[in-house]
């Protein structure tokens, strides 16, 4: 029950800060993952929370690469990045998590890193006269999922696994 009233509140609280956008577009014409992906339109990502107060399993909103531009050149001031990242906590406390975030954490949790860097930029490192990369200690980052709780929200996405559109 609770949990059920901090959800509300946050759900009114992502209404009221969204509620000065009249709709003019520039987060979408200003959005870098909107130009390459139209099926992510930050407006429309937080349009069912303004509009109904749930968050649906769209999966619109783990698009969002936080880049801040829809933010930067927003007439309203509006904050949508924040919603956005308030929508993405709200959903996977429900367990809608898409599968490829899923699969992100797993990565982080045993490996430490998002991905591998190439031979490439080891070879440009060496070239601009940079140190190697650190190596990440993995029993430290498996540690940090454990003793944050992730590791049990991960287990429980796996469980859920929702597949968004």
């Amino acid at each position: 029950m609770v949990e059920q009233t901090k959800e509300a509140e946050k759900i009114r609280q992502i209404q009221e800060s969204a509620q000065p956008c009249f709709q003019c577009g520039i987060c979408a014409a200003s959005c870098p993952v909107f130009r390459v992906a139209p099926e992510f339109n930050p407006r429309l990502a937080v349009d069912e929370v303004i509009r109904t107060g749930t968050v649906a399993v769209t999966g619109r909103e783990w698009s969002c690469a936080y880049c801040l531009m829809c933010e930067e050149r927003c007439p309203m001031g509006v904050a949508l990045c924040e919603i956005l990242m308030d929508i993405k906590n709200l959903s996977s406390h429900d367990g809608k998590v898409p599968p490829n975030i899923i699969e992100m954490m797993d990565v982080i949790r045993f490996t430490g890193k998002v991905s591998q860097a190439s031979s490439r930029t080891d070879k440009k490192r060496k070239e601009l006269g940079l140190p190697d990369l650190p190596k990440p200690n993995v029993e430290e980052v498996q540690k940090i999922f454990e003793l944050t709780g992730a590791a049990d929200r991960l287990t429980r996405y796996r469980e859920a696994e929702v597949d968004p559109e």
